[in-house]
């Protein structure tokens, strides 16, 4: 079985072309990868992330803080936005990789608050 991706998310997968793109379930908090399959993968043989990720470079990190400073002026152009958003990503998905943000104790508080909500009033 193929699962069908939402529009939100195929339209990420749009704007990050062949780049493997990091989810989250949204009950188990566990994380997937989706990368894009070749034509001879099959449902048995699916593609598999190389583990290897762009390194952030200061010359990005550059181009992202001017990006802003425009952004803040309002002096962005719809393309500048684009590739702002674009480097925004990139930025995230290396911190991500090289250090990532203790997040399990938030996210068993948040399942116990939800939790909560949905119980029935005394």
């Amino acid at each position: 079985m193929i699962a069908k991706l939402s529009p939100e998310l195929a339209l990420e997968l749009d704007r990050r072309g062949d780049r493997p793109l990091p989810v989250e379930h949204p009950r188990t908090h566990r994380r997937y990868v989706i990368v894009p399959a070749t034509d001879d993968d099959s449902d048995a043989q699916v593609a598999r992330p190389s583990g290897r990720f762009e390194q952030w470079t200061e010359a990005q990190n550059a181009r992202r803080f001017a990006l802003i400073d425009k952004e803040i002026a309002g002096q962005l152009t719809s393309a500048e936005a684009d590739e702002l958003a674009q480097l925004q990503r990139e930025m995230d998905d290396f911190l991500q990789q090289v250090a990532p943000l203790p997040l399990e104790a938030l996210r068993k508080l948040h399942e116990q608050l939800i939790q909560q909500t949905h119980r029935e009033p005394a």
